[in-house]
C-alpha cells in the first residue's frame, strides 16, 4: 500500500480526492519556489516551469490521461493560430473543447461525484474557450469591441508555448481559478512586482488569511458529510420528518455540502496571491490589492439575502466568463431573458447531462425571474420603496430574503448534489416540488394580480426614456 492509500484508510477520503487536495495545497510550495527562483526570469522560462510542473500534477492525478490536456493544447494552437478572428474560430473550439469534455463525461459517467480526468478538464474547456474569443476580439476593429472586451481582447498570436504554460499553470489547472491570457501575461511580465522589482510581502497576510478560511469551510464541510450524508435523505428517518423540517435539513445539508466548493477556491485563491497572479493593482491609498482571482466573497455570500448577491459571491472567475463570453455577446436576441436562458443552458451543458443540473439551473432562473418582477413592482408601487427603507424594516427584509434564498437554493441543490434523479425525485417529491410550484405557477399567477390591483406611480416622459435607455445598456 502507497502513501496515498494509507492516508485515504486513515482520512476515510478516497484516493482520488486525496491526489487532488495535496495538489492544490502544493500551490503553495511552488508558488514559493516561483517567487524565489522564477519570478524574475524570462517569460520563455517561467513558461516551461509552469509546464513541467503543470503536467507532473495532471500526471500525478490522472496518469495516463494526461494526453487530453496535451491535445486541447495542441488543438488550442491550431485555432488561434490558423483561424483567427474568424466566426469558424468560436464554433471549432466549442465543438473541440466542449465536445472532448462532453465525450469525456459520457464515458466516465456514474452515480457519485468521480474525480477523473474530466475534473480538471472542465476548468480548461472554459479557459482555452475565452481564449479563442479574446483572440477573435482582438482581430476585429477596436470601436466595434465592447468595454468588456477590450479589457481581454488579444491581438496577438500566442505561441505553443505560451498556450501549454497558460493551460497548465499550476494555480489553476485543477479546480481554477479562471483569468484571461491578458491576466497570465500581466503576472508572466511582473506586473505584480514592487517598485523595487521583488515580489511584495504585502501578500503573505491575505493568502494566509484564504488559506485559514479554506481550512474552516473544509472542516465545517467533512463534518456535515458525517452529520448528514447524502444517503439519509432516501431513509425512513427523513421521509418521517414533517415538510418543515424536512426542507430545514436539505438546506443546512446544501451548505454544507456548498464549503467543499468554498474550500477550494478560497485555498486555491490563497496560493493565488502568494504567486503574484491574485494582484489587482492598488487601492486608493497605494495598497495592494489581492482580489486579482477571487472566486469567493465570503461576506456576500454568507449574508446576502437576494438571489443577485449570491450569484455574484461564489465561483466568481465561471460567472464572469459566462457574463463576458456567453450573456453579453447575445446582444443581437435584444431579449434579456432569452439571453439568460441560453447562458444558464451552456452552463448545464458544461456541468454534464444528468438530468439535475438543468433543473437546478431552471429553477435558479425562475428565482431570479421572480426576484426582478418584485424589485419592479417595488419600485412602481407608491409608498413600497419608502416603507422598506425604514432603517427598523432592514433587519425584517434581511432575515426574509435570506430565509427565501437559503431554502429556494436548498431545493433546487437537491437535483443538483444528489446527481441520479433515483436518488433525488424521492426526496424532492417529499417536498411536494415546492420550488416549481412557487416560481412557475403561484409566484407566475400572484404577480399579475399584483400587477392589476396595485397602485403605480404616474411616469413622467423623460423617466420612460431613462427607463429605455437604461434597459438597452442592459441588453
Amino acid at each position: 500500500m502507497g502513501v496515498i492509500g494509507a492516508l485515504s484508510e486513515v482520512t476515510s477520503a478516497s484516493e482520488d480526492a486525496l491526489r487532488l487536495l495535496l495538489s492544490v495545497l502544493a500551490g503553495y510550495p511552488l508558488a514559493v519556489v516561483h517567487r524565489t527562483f522564477f519570478y524574475n526570469k524570462s517569460a520563455q522560462i517561467q513558461q516551461i516551469f509552469f509546464i513541467l510542473v503543470g503536467l507532473s500534477i495532471w500526471y500525478f492525478n490522472c496518469g495516463t490521461a494526461v494526453i487530453h490536456p496535451i491535445l486541447s493544447i495542441f488543438g488550442a494552437w491550431i485555432i488561434t493560430n490558423y483561424m483567427r478572428g474568424t466566426d469558424a474560430s468560436v464554433y471549432a473550439a466549442h465543438g473541440l473543447f466542449l465536445g472532448h469534455l462532453l465525450f469525456g463525461y459520457w464515458h466516465h459517467e456514474t452515480d457519485t461525484y468521480d474525480i477523473t480526468w474530466t475534473t480538471p478538464f472542465c476548468i480548461m474547456t472554459l479557459r482555452f474557450i475565452g481564449l479563442v474569443m479574446d483572440i477573435y476580439d482582438g482581430a476585429q476593429k477596436p470601436e466595434s469591441l465592447k468595454p468588456d472586451q477590450k479589457l481581454t481582447a488579444i491581438t496577438d498570436k500566442p505561441s505553443l508555448m505560451e498556450i501549454a504554460a497558460f493551460g497548465l499553470f499550476f494555480q489553476g489547472t485543477l479546480v481554477g481559478p479562471q483569468f484571461t491570457l491578458s491576466k497570465f501575461r500581466s503576472f508572466v511580465n511582473g506586473d505584480w512586482l514592487d517598485s523595487e522589482g521583488k515580489p511584495p510581502k504585502s501578500a503573505f497576510m491575505p493568502s494566509i488569511g484564504r488559506f485559514l478560511a479554506g481550512c474552516t469551510y473544509m472542516v465545517l464541510h467533512q463534518w456535515g458529510q458525517f452529520w448528514i450524508p447524502d444517503k439519509w435523505f432516501n431513509s425512513d428517518a427523513f421521509y418521517g420528518l414533517s415538510f418543515f423540517w424536512r426542507w430545514s435539513w436539505v438546506t443546512l445539508w446544501f451548505r454544507l455540502t456548498m464549503y467543499k466548493y468554498c474550500a477550494m477556491w478560497l485555498i486555491t485563491e490563497g496560493a493565488s496571491i502568494l504567486s503574484g497572479l491574485g494582484h489587482n493593482g492598488k487601492d486608493k491609498e497605494g495598497n495592494d490589492k489581492w482580489d486579482g482571482v477571487r472566486d469567493l466573497h465570503i461576506i456576500k455570500w454568507e449574508t446576502g439575502h437576494d438571489y443577485n448577491s449570491v450569484v455574484e459571491s461564489f465561483n466568481c472567475g465561471t460567472n464572469t466568463f459566462a457574463k463576458n463570453h456567453i450573456h453579453r455577446r447575445l446582444r443581437w436576441l435584444n431579449n434579456k431573458l432569452a439571453s439568460h436562458v441560453v447562458t444558464l443552458s451552456y452552463l448545464a451543458i458544461w456541468h454534464g447531462y444528468h438530468l439535475g443540473y438543468f433543473l437546478l439551473f431552471g429553477v435558479e432562473l425562475g428565482c431570479v425571474q421572480a426576484q426582478n418582477q418584485l424589485y419592479a413592482l417595488i419600485k412602481r408601487t407608491p409608498g413600497w420603496s419608502e416603507a422598506i427603507a425604514q432603517p427598523i424594516a432592514r433587519p425584517f427584509i434581511w432575515l426574509f430574503g435570506k430565509i427565501v434564498i437559503s431554502y429556494s437554493m436548498g431545493f433546487a441543490f437537491l437535483m443538483f448534489g444528489l446527481i441520479k434523479t433515483k436518488y433525488w425525485i424521492g426526496p424532492v417529491k417529499s417536498l411536494y416540488f415546492i420550488g416549481f410550484f412557487i416560481y412557475f405557477v403561484f409566484w407566475p399567477i400572484l404577480h399579475i394580480v399584483l400587477l392589476r390591483v396595485l397602485p403605480r406611480h404616474p411616469k413622467r416622459p423623460e423617466e420612460a426614456a431613462k427607463t429605455t435607455v437604461e434597459t438597452k445598456k442592459e441588453l
